[in-house]
């Protein structure tokens, strides 16, 4: 399996994030999939901040490979755990897809890096959809989806 992230913020303040995985599902219920990728993002920011775990929190310079596994739990909700190679340990949790309507749909995530995302996106034709959301880092955002 292949994931893929973009975020581009308007300016320097904001940044760029981008996070890939490529991973294998294992299991014939496939709930567990180790993987493999990186994580590359910039913004520009003066504070220093420490994660849950109490390590330099590098999310406002980062270029790392990363080894981890996500596990889907009950109700769909995907938790991730990974530990890059300069040995930071992240956890993630949060869902995508949640209905509301048959057409809008909501996400939900939040980590250990103190980073929490909410967003909405509305359904226009099987292909295309047009979404909004809230980050912590980069504020309110809008977009398009296109889903194949």
């Amino acid at each position: 399996m292949i994931q893929n992230e973009w975020r581009l913020g308007l300016n320097a303040e904001k940044g760029y994030e981008n996070e890939f995985h490529l991973g294998r599902l294992i299991g014939r219920n496939q709930w567990f999939m180790p993987y493999i990728g990186f994580d590359w993002r910039y913004r520009k920011h003066s504070e220093q901040e420490k994660n849950l775990f109490g390590q330099l929190n590098t999310k406002d310079q980062r270029g790392v490979i990363c080894v981890g596994f996500q596990y889907t739990l009950p109700m769909l909700f995907r938790f991730d755990a990974r530990v890059d190679m300069k040995g930071n340990l992240r956890m993630q949790i949060g869902r995508e897809d949640i209905p509301l309507t048959s057409r809008l749909r909501m996400n939900v995530m939040w980590n250990t890096d103190k980073e929490y995302t909410s967003g909405l996106r509305y359904i226009v034709s099987k292909y295309f959809s047009v979404s909004s959301h809230y980050d912590s880092d980069m504020g309110f955002g809008a977009g398009i989806t296109i889903t194949y």
